[in-house]
């Protein structure tokens, strides 16, 4: 609360108050300042109070012979007015009606109100919004000693039961309770005042109750005495609901079994069978199937056999029927730990109510975290539960409260106690006692109640290790039953009879004890074995026989649309991202910085003596070096990005698994948030980058290149975040993922010299084909060398002189090599046939196609190249045409380099031409990369592969040969590529191809093949 507020409130509290202030009415200023502010400043509000009151009593005094009563009462009213619209702004409902009794408390300090006072409370009610119906319930409790001074309708009284109170009077008994409690419903707020008149010494939440005094009864309390039973928030909210029509419900579970997958029985034969709005506890040793008996109730695990039937309905075959019905709070806290109490529910609201507008929604939101008692926390940021934000009870009241903004009819409840304090666990079991109240049914598996819990539960049931049912039936008669088994001597007790304590323990001691040896010391064999006590049970427990109610069961729950999804799953994943400053800052700094790290290191540029010559980018070594790094930079940026996505959302989804809400949504959500992470990682890598080392022109296609790449391991990294349960296993897989990008890509093991059983020499070997980062290395490199400013311009006539250089230089010379070899083993008299049926094969491979380029298909009889029909006029033949085919490969040689050499010239005109076009080679092209591109370094320039020659040089240059329709592949560094009669671009190709594989790992999300491959090697199949 802000400075200018107390003081307004203060004032008020100065205009409403009488002129002589009573020791009682300090203490109620008192007492709510307490709750607003640090005790340490008290004091100074205090003596603030006394100088508005002085100084009101002057300006009384300095009204003296004016209408008195007219000009004090416009003048208060307009100071009345402008504290109030103070107070709107900032106090919730409650807040508004604790302060208004707190002034009525004033104005009645000599019991009764006077007609300006009367003004002032109808005015101050309207201008807070407060109505007038509630004002009076206010002022009549207030002014209450008496049953005859209370309005019964909205009035609960408690007493010890033996008095007589008119019937219209809601009423809880508590043994010992000297005197009566009023407890007034505010149902506006939602908020319950409580006034004692008695002598017991009592106490609310550990704080002393004093007679005639009236105070908030906040949710989660309890009353307790030293002899009294406790009174908990819930009995009272129970009685004011007891009037209220409740759905009927009825729940049976018959013989229910449940099979693990390693053949062991987790359930045996389990009965259940409840009717209406019932708390039940589930309890049993570790081991016994709690959990697993929890998850076959809600329909997250189906029986092996037996049925589960809600209102007739089978829980397992026709769930469609009672979608919504069922609520399930497990036991870690399924929260977003880096939203806010609000947004968590706000969010967890717009995915059950797609018909409630937003202010219905934020009003439902605001009403839930009231009664949950975290209306005031609600702006906190939740945390994560090594670093709390709010207490381990307020992140179990979140939890179970996601559930019940939908108020399912069954809930189930996994161990909402554990690692609580005694008083949480108390506030959190009330809570739920309190939906049950309502008619709703909730299971609750829980370990180790205290008596004041137990004795909340309305049905018990216990089972024992092998998934035995060995109890059902009424929590305290549970003690009775198994000392009654054992004949302890005080087997008839199933409380203490001093202080009413119950012990549950003692049942699972009981259960549970060992026999004595010789020596006196317990061995690890029980007494009784967990079969005993189920035939026990059969035997002496009467199992409830009950009608199952017919009828469908209402739902509030209104799932949203497909995309109305997707908006609300991008929004709350975005503010979750947003809010985590150190993510954040990591994500929008790590690009940046990697980029400049690598560019700033690789800019090389050669040094005479300690002279530094300026750089160029067309000498720069490193440029391939650095577009490899990069590549390797966005794949380990995505999938470090994204490795943890999944995982740490694996609890949320759990939950929301009983919603039955859009997975595509969800996954489409991830992939757009992530992939907008990605884009902007990749523009600043290449922006910065782009600019160290002087790279022009190329930004928007290096950015198409990492942007994809990143694209890739983002889904990638979804897949294993899905599939495997633990981060550090995903952050162990990445290193694994990301190397065979490395070795895999051609760079650093070239295709040529991988292991002769996985490449092929004549194209990328298959095992590169699927390796991301050889697709991006090779447009990148593609797109550097042909469409740079300067490459630009003679790619096409350097195109034409390496085929024709080829040709000339190594292709002719091969093949007369084997021509001239094949006609000496003939002439030989052939003593090598194997030798000369290689080379005539290789002559009979190679010649169509090159008769076919001259269009002189009938020059040679191809047919004649065989061992026995080769002779000389073959040789002849072949010769001649070798000949003519060199002669023309020269000339296209030369005419190209002519017409490239007539282009130089028109741009060297002059010398501050020919400055220029130096210039531009040297801003544009990189040796280096042309020649990586153009294979210059490879000592082998053609090879020899069966009866094919395969040309190894210049494959910047090389055109595709495919051999059918669907043929794409090609050598590394292909300028083009085919697919399905169409001539694609490299870098399009290729970008295509990446995308391809991000579409189909995107579909091995959706359906999960990873997760359900590495289940079948024991993994987790966890939702």
């Amino acid at each position: 609360m802000n400075e200018e507020l107390l003081q307004a409130i203060i004032q008020l509290f100065a205009i409403v108050a009488k002129e002589r202030i009573t020791d009682d009415e300090r203490t109620n200023i008192r007492e709510f300042l307490s709750i607003h502010i640090p005790q340490d400043s008290i004091e100074h509000y205090m003596n603030l109070f006394d100088s508005f009151c002085t100084q009101k009593a002057q300006e009384n005094v300095d009204l003296v012979g004016a209408d008195e009563d007219t000009v004090e009462f416009v003048d208060d009213w307009a100071k009345i007015m402008s504290i109030c619209k103070l107070i709107n702004e900032a106090f919730t409902q409650q807040q508004k009606l604790v302060l208004l009794l707190k002034m009525i408390e004033l104005m009645l300090a000599d019991n009764k109100i006077s007609e300006r006072q009367s003004n002032m409370i109808f005015y101050i009610g309207e201008a807070t919004k407060i109505n007038q119906t509630d004002i009076d319930s206010i002022i009549h409790f207030v002014q209450a000693q008496d049953l005859d001074d209370l309005n019964a309708k909205n009035t609960m009284i408690v007493d010890d039961g033996s008095g007589e109170i008119p019937a219209e009077f809601n009423r809880v008994s508590s043994e010992n309770l000297t005197g009566m409690i009023f407890i007034l419903q505010i149902t506006a707020g939602q908020t319950y005042f409580l006034k004692y008149l008695g002598i017991s010494p009592l106490t609310l939440n550990g704080v002393p109750l004093k007679s005639r005094h009236i105070t908030v009864f906040p949710t989660g309390s309890a009353i307790r005495g030293n002899k009294t039973h406790p009174i908990y928030y819930s009995d009272v909210i129970s009685r004011f609901q007891s009037r209220e029509k409740k759905d009927q419900i009825s729940f049976i579970a018959e013989d229910v079994s449940f099979k693990f997958k390693s053949g062991d029985l987790g359930l045996r034969n389990i009965n259940i069978a409840e009717k209406g709005g019932k708390l039940i506890g589930l309890m049993g040793a570790s081991g016994s199937g709690k959990s697993t008996l929890l998850n076959v109730l809600n329909g997250s695990e189906a029986p092996s056999s037996g049925r589960v039937l809600i209102n007739e309905v089978n829980l397992h075959k026709q769930i469609e029927n009672i979608e919504g019905v069922i609520g399930y709070v497990p036991q870690d806290d399924f929260l977003i730990e880096d939203l806010s109490v609000y947004d968590n529910m706000y969010y967890a609201a717009k995915l059950c109510f797609s018909q409630f507008s937003d202010a219905e929604i934020h009003e439902l939101v605001n009403k839930t975290l009231r009664n949950l008692g975290l209306f005031e926390t609600r702006d906190l940021k939740v945390g994560a539960p090594l670093e709390k934000t709010i207490s381990g009870g307020q992140r179990k009241r979140l939890n179970i409260g996601l559930e019940l903004l939908r108020e399912p009819t069954v809930l189930f409840v996994d161990e909402p106690t554990s690692g609580l304090s005694s008083r949480d666990s108390e506030n959190i079991m009330d809570l739920l006692k309190e939906l049950s109240l309502r008619g709703k049914m909730v299971f609750v598996v829980i370990h180790q109640p205290s008596s004041d819990i137990f004795k909340m539960f309305d049905t018990l049931l216990i089972l024992d290790v092998g998934g035995y049912q060995v109890y059902y039936g009424n929590p305290v008669d549970s003690v009775v039953y198994f000392k009654t088994l054992v004949n302890m001597v005080n087997k008839d007790q199933g409380e203490c009879p001093e202080c009413g304590n119950i012990n549950a323990e003692q049942v699972f001691s009981i259960i549970e004890t060992r026999i004595v040896n010789e020596y006196g010391r317990f061995t690890d064999q029980r007494r009784t074995s967990p079969e005993i006590w189920h035939d026990y049970y059969k035997k002496l427990v009467r199992f409830p026989q009950i009608e199952a109610v017919k009828g469908s069961l209402k739902s509030t729950l209104k799932i949203p649309g497909r995309l109305k999804q997707l908006a609300i799953f991008t929004v709350r994943d975005v503010l979750a991202k947003i809010s985590d400053k150190q993510y954040l800052i990591i994500n929008i700094l790590e690009a940046p910085v990697l980029a400049f790290f690598l560019a700033f290191l690789v800019k090389y540029y050669a040094t005479v003596g300690v002279v530094e010559t300026q750089y160029f980018f067309g000498t720069n070594d490193n440029i391939p070096v650095f577009f490899f790094m990069s590549i390797i930079v966005a794949l380990f940026m995505g999938l470090t990005v994204s490795a943890e996505e999944i995982i740490k959302d694996r609890k949320i989804l759990k939950r929301e698994r009983f919603l039955h809400l859009s997975r595509a949504s969800y996954l489409f959500s991830k992939v757009s948030i992530l992939f907008g992470i990605s884009a902007i990682q990749t523009m600043a890598f290449v922006l910065i980058g782009n600019l160290i080392l002087e790279i022009r022109g190329m930004n928007i296609s290096y950015w198409l290149i990492l942007f994809a790449v990143s694209c890739f391991a983002n889904v990638l990294g979804l897949n294993i975040s899905s599939a495997f349960k633990s981060a550090i296993t995903v952050y162990i897989l990445i290193p694994l993922l990301l190397i065979p990008q490395l070795v895999l890509s051609g760079v650093v093991v070239s295709f040529d010299k991988f292991n002769p059983k996985v490449t092929t020499m004549n194209k990328v070997p298959m095992i590169g084909e699927i390796m991301t980062s050889r697709w991006a290395f090779e447009a990148a490199m593609v797109t550097q060398f042909k469409d740079n400013r300067f490459e630009s311009l003679f790619y096409e006539l350097n195109k034409r002189m390496a085929d024709a250089e080829y040709m000339k230089t190594y292709y002719i010379p091969a093949l007369e090599s084997h021509l001239t070899r094949a006609m000496i083993l003939k002439n030989q008299g052939n003593p090598k046939p194997e030798e000369l049926e290689a080379h005539l094969a290789l002559l009979q491979n190679e010649l169509p196609d090159l008769l076919n380029s001259v269009r002189k298909p009938n020059a040679i009889n191809v047919r004649r190249f065989n061992a026995l029909r080769f002779d000389s006029i073959a040789f002849n033949q072949t010769t001649d045409f070798i000949s003519t085919l060199r002669r023309m490969h020269i000339n296209r040689f030369n005419n190209a380099n002519d017409e490239k050499d007539r282009i130089a010239l028109k741009l060297t005109g002059d010398s501050t031409q020919k400055l220029q076009f130096n210039m531009l080679r040297a801003t544009f092209k990189n040796q280096n990369v042309t020649e990586l591109v153009e294979n210059l370094t490879s000592v082998n320039r053609i090879i020899q592969i069966g009866d094919e020659l395969v040309r190894k040089i210049y494959p910047i240059y090389m055109d595709p040969n495919p051999n059918h329709y669907f043929d794409f592949r090609t050598q590394f560094f292909a300028p083009k590529k085919y697919f399905l009669g169409t001539y694609f671009t490299t870098l399009a190709f290729n970008l295509g191809v990446i995308w391809l594989m991000i579409v189909f790992l995107f579909i091995a999300l959706y359906f999960d093949w990873l997760r359900k491959l590495v289940s079948l090697f024991g993994g987790s199949r966890e939702p």
